[in-house]
């Protein structure tokens, strides 16, 4: 299901993830066209054929009464999403160039042809200042800022509240794209009731496959507490195998080798993970250690021997439950934080004849026997967290921090 007011967080399963090429080249000569479209790609694609002929022909025929009372691009985007939100499903909306996601997707699969086309073979850009951000009864807050962004350096943070961009509201593509390359002054309030502060930015063009990746590789660092070292990364993406592959090298090459714990936060963003990907948990394989003719010793270690913590709440979504699910199942992490939301199903891309998208659910998945979908996946330990007016505090992050440095100081103890 939908959240247009969450910026970055369309989860994606790879492993069902495809294109389709049953939109026509002629575009549409109005909407009803258009939703004709749709409704033959959903009667024919959609992962529970018993659900759509018991309930689609009734929801379908309700709306095509009121088709006729649509008359512009966002109202048309508007009224698809929510006749798709009565299939209760995941993965499963529209999606126009004003929606972040229709990016996002399109950059992860920029080489199929049918996706290619839509943006003439070039790279896939959007305009960004490197914020997510979600709204609250009408407001819009900062849940995240990418580390190494423009906002980051310009000091937003996480619970800011967005009042107003250039004066107008802000939307997310819309407020930016006209201003790429030139200053952009966003108006801020930090604390509730607080006076308004302005911050001034440039937006820049950037694919947001490429983005997830920096913002990942800008995220890790050293968190010293206690006399501890715990680790820390925010994996933005896991739609692709080289975010994995950058945890990895972060860990045995990097700077988190020294640390005496990590902390692997895997909320907002894109899902996709495999679960596989569990596999850094596996003390059941060997470490090597290299001898140079000097004495000099090398130790490479591709497994995660240390205390682990994924973090998660309700946006950490598809791929990145089932290593939720995983790590609590085979206690090879704890899990701290929300409730995951329960989005797994896996969906597919279908490029429209008037170069929107339509995303939707096409087949059910288990795993290990569970079906996550609407259910989702339970920390370990609850944190509730209300990023509203928080200034940067993130209270699930100082959980994990915590816990970690409990258990090392208990083990410490043990020891002795």
């Amino acid at each position: 299901m939908k959240n247009r007011h969450i910026v970055l967080t369309i989860s994606v399963c790879l492993m069902f993830l495809g294109v389709s090429s049953a939109a026509s080249a002629k575009a549409p000569h109005s909407y009803p066209d258009l939703f004709e479209e749709i409704v033959e790609i959903v009667e024919e694609h959609f992962y529970n054929p018993a659900q759509i002929n018991q309930d689609f022909p009734s929801i379908k025929d309700a709306y095509r009464k009121q088709l006729p009372q649509v008359s512009t691009p966002k109202a048309f985007s508007t009224f698809v999403n929510a006749m798709l939100r009565e299939l209760n499903a995941s993965h499963t909306y529209y999606l126009t160039p004003e929606d972040y996601e229709y990016y996002q997707l399109a950059a992860l699969f920029s080489k199929i042809p049918d996706i290619g086309a839509l943006f003439q073979g070039r790279d896939v850009l959007y305009p960004t200042v490197g914020i997510m951000t979600q709204s609250f009864r009408e407001r819009v807050y900062i849940v995240s800022v990418l580390p190494g962004s423009i906002a980051e350096k310009a000091g937003l943070l996480k619970g800011d509240e967005i009042l107003s961009v250039n004066g107008s509201p802000y939307t997310p593509i819309a407020s930016l794209r006209p201003f790429v390359g030139t200053d952009v002054s966003f108006e801020i309030r930090r604390k509730e009731q607080a006076k308004p502060f302005k911050v001034v930015m440039k937006p820049v063009l950037i694919n947001p496959k490429q983005e997830m990746l920096d913002a990942q590789k800008a995220s890790v660092r050293i968190i010293k507490r206690a006399g501890k070292h715990i680790g820390y990364i925010h994996i933005y993406s896991y739609a692709g195998d080289e975010y994995h592959k950058e945890l990895l090298n972060a860990f045995v090459w990097g700077e988190l080798k020294r640390a005496d714990a990590l902390i692997i936060d895997l909320r907002y963003g894109l899902g996709g993970a495999w679960p596989y990907y569990l596999n850094i948990f596996n003390r059941n394989i060997p470490a090597l250690e290299m001898i140079g003719r000097d004495g000099k010793k090398t130790t490479v270690d591709s497994q995660w021997r240390k205390p682990a913590v994924y973090l998660v709440n309700a946006f950490s979504r598809s791929g990145k439950e089932l290593l939720a699910f995983g790590a609590k199942k085979y206690r090879m992490a704890t899990v701290i934080g929300e409730r995951t939301p329960g989005q797994t199903l896996g969906g597919r891309l279908f490029p429209l004849s008037n170069n929107d998208m339509l995303f939707l659910a096409v087949q059910s998945s288990y795993i290990d026997g569970v079906n996550l979908e609407g259910v989702g996946v339970a920390p370990d330990i609850e944190v509730p967290f209300d990023v509203r007016y928080c200034s940067g505090h993130d209270v699930q992050l100082e959980k994990a921090v915590e816990y970690l440095i409990d258990g090392l100081s208990n083990e410490s103890k043990r020891v002795r």
